[in-house]
């Protein structure tokens, strides 16, 4: 059976952060495509123009909060698999509540996130 291939899309404002969830996800053999963004605009127009079948999600951003984007695809429907990355694991429940599909804390979570997205 042939490997399904999907397109990631990072929404990460910390260019260090950024960069390691990129580097791993390049790693990944399911992964076709990726994209890095650092603002919930520019991630929002992305989306929009592309189909995501995975999205790692930060939630505090310079022009907003991730939670914005979880409401967007649960309201549209969006079939994408949403992993939070965040600090604010006091948002844990209200991002389940929007539809994400997994939350990671990003103090301590990195590689579970990475092993998410292989098996994603």
């Amino acid at each position: 059976m042939k490997a399904a291939f999907h397109n990631l899309l990072i929404v990460e404002d910390n260019p260090f952060i950024g960069r390691n969830i990129f580097d791993a996800a390049k790693q990944i053999d399911s992964i076709r495509d990726i994209c890095l963004t650092k603002s919930l605009h520019e991630a929002i127009s992305i989306f929009n123009k592309t189909n995501f079948d995975v999205i790692i999600l930060d939630l505090k951003l310079p022009d907003g909060n991730g939670i914005e984007l979880l409401r967007m695809l649960q309201k549209d429907k969006k079939d994408t698999k949403v992993f939070v990355f965040s600090i604010s694991t006091e948002l844990r429940k209200t991002c389940f509540k929007y539809g994400a599909f997994a939350f990671f804390d990003k103090a301590k979570d990195f590689d579970e996130l990475i092993e998410a997205i292989k098996i994603a």
